[in-house]
């Protein structure tokens, strides 16, 4: 038994609860090293400084903000996290600088307002995420929204299911679109319709990044709205009872007895649990992209529009989001709702058409821009070595730079306007690097004796109906070297690419052997000899 399985033999993670409150009374100093691993369970991740400060991370299922939530969140980030607070990857928050004996009392302000920080780290079900228009905007198939936190609740604090071999992560839409990246999740549910019109999803299964990515396999089911939850939660509890999963910590996820048993053995095991034969899989062509959302869009009722606003690198101050909610108050019909992409991004919903206008010209949009540049809007980022004890690299604001520096020296033609350079501070990929056109990983060089902040690329990344991990072209760029290198792919494409034809596009045919060529150091600095 590994030491992590040991550890959550001898406690379940959400027994540490009661050691969370005398520490917050008495100091983290007197948690034992497993508890302060445990805290992850409520959400709570130590910073790398080792100092008492932790990462508190809040779910926020299907990213869906009641304006008091979301005023919280600000509150919380000005009166303990510094004065800024992190949109995620998986339509959560995150505010950093927290100490443990501000928990109860940011706990009890949760409570009041239907907030849960519970399964937001650990091995346990993390968000459940989902389309970010669910239900007002898109042609919807499902009511994914509804099953989400069907799903959401039935998960819980459930003691059956909080311990897993390791974090598990679900995705539901029921849009056409299918936005919600549902292919790099453990569990994903997709809009489609049965022969008869019923309303329900396909199910894929055994999605994941990280060292050994896999896109969510097809094992020929289909649920309807109804019975998904329960299906759901049968996954769940073959993953628990997988022993096999539990021997090594890099092989724990569900995308490994994926590997092993094969969709059709897993389809049989879940059948079994189920007690009765499922229905097969609906053969539909859905995007399987996951859109941005950012910029007007239309809601389905035809009278209100959606303003999806762009947050750079995902970091906003505690008074913008505040303003945030004020705009959604004063121009949305829902009491402040608000609504968080998987792109860490904020989108304003429920915005009378007439009065759109209005919105797009309030003073915040100008930073927060629903009409951002080609590279602010595509960049994507991890909290990186700033807070993070497996990040190789800081990404923050080295992603504010990179964005900065491509916008002033890239002109924006043809690249597509969905365009998206994704940079991981480690091999986690928590910023998603290996779905982006551009993928940049953190990495560490020894230079001259000494290790320097690095970056492995990748080219290529992108889900849809033939999705692809990207293929890393370029190993080890020395941090002060990144810049020019991004340049150098960039202009190799409009070197060569077909008219009408995008980055995805061109990067896509293009061999990976090809871009290592034309970037080795040789070959660039003839380029840039060239060019002079």
């Amino acid at each position: 038994m590994n030491k992590f399985e040991k550890m959550k033999a001898e406690k379940d993670g959400l027994d540490v609860y009661g050691a969370l409150e005398r520490a917050s009374r008495d100091g983290w100093e007197t948690l034992d090293e497993q508890d302060v691993a445990r805290l992850k369970w409520y959400g709570l991740y130590a910073h790398n400084t080792g100092d008492g400060h932790f990462m508190l991370r809040t779910k926020v299922v299907q990213g869906v903000l009641t304006g008091d939530q979301a005023e919280l969140f600000a509150d919380i980030a000005d009166e303990q996290g510094r004065g800024f607070l992190d949109c995620t990857t998986r339509q959560c928050v995150q505010h950093h600088w927290i100490t443990l004996d501000a928990i109860p009392g940011i706990f009890r302000r949760f409570e009041e307002t239907g907030l849960t920080s519970s399964g937001a780290c650990g091995d346990i079900t993390r968000n459940v995420v989902g389309c970010t228009l669910a239900g007002i905007a898109h042609d919807q198939i499902a009511d994914g929204q509804a099953v989400a936190e069907a799903i959401h609740l039935r998960l819980l604090d459930n003691r059956a299911y909080s311990n897993l071999p390791r974090k598990y992560k679900i995705s539901v839409t029921g849009c056409t679109e299918d936005c919600a990246r549902g292919l790099i999740n453990d569990v994903a549910l997709s809009g489609a319709l049965a022969e008869d019109g019923t309303p329900g999803f396909n199910l894929r299964v055994g999605g994941g990044l990280s060292s050994h990515p896999r896109f969510a396999r097809w094992i020929d089911v289909w649920v309807d709205e109804a019975e998904a939850p329960a299906v759901v939660e049968q996954i769940t509890a073959i993953f628990r009872d997988s022993e096999e999963n539990r021997k090594s910590r890099g092989k724990a996820r569900l995308k490994f007895l994926l590997d092993r048993v094969g969709p059709e053995e897993f389809r049989a095991q879940l059948e079994e649990r189920v007690g009765y034969e499922l229905r097969r899989g609906v053969h539909t062509a859905p995007d399987l992209r996951g859109h941005d959302h950012i910029g007007v869009t239309p809601q389905a009722d035809g009278v209100h529009s959606a303003v999806g606003l762009c947050v750079p690198v995902g970091r906003i101050r505690g008074e913008q989001f505040r303003e945030v909610v004020r705009l959604a108050r004063e121009y949305g019909t829902r009491d402040g709702e608000v609504r968080l992409t998987h792109q860490q991004n904020i989108v304003i919903p429920w915005v009378p058409n007439e009065r759109v206008p209005e919105l797009l010209a309030e003073p915040l949009l100008e930073y927060l821009s629903p009409e951002p540049s080609l590279f602010a809007r595509g960049l994507q980022t991890c909290t990186g070595k700033e807070f993070c004890g497996l990040a190789k690299v800081h990404t923050k604001e080295r992603a504010h730079e990179i964005a900065r520096f491509l916008d002033a020296n890239i002109v924006a033609n043809g690249h597509g306007e969905d365009l998206r350079v994704h940079f991981a501070g480690c091999s986690s990929s928590c910023a998603q690097h290996q779905i982006a056109d551009i993928g940049i990983e953190g990495v560490l060089k020894k230079v001259d004796g000494e290790f320097v902040e690095a970056m492995d690329i990748r080219i290529g990344g992108h889900l849809g109906p033939e999705p692809k991990f990207g293929d890393v072209v370029a190993r080890k760029i020395p941090h002060w070297d990144l810049n020019e290198t991004l340049v150098r792919i960039l202009t190799l494409y409009e070197q060569m690419h077909d008219e009408g034809e995008t980055f995805a596009a061109f990067a896509a045919r293009t061999e990976s052997d090809w871009w290592s060529e034309q970037l080795a150091p040789a070959a660039a600095e003839a380029a840039v000899a060239a060019a002079a």
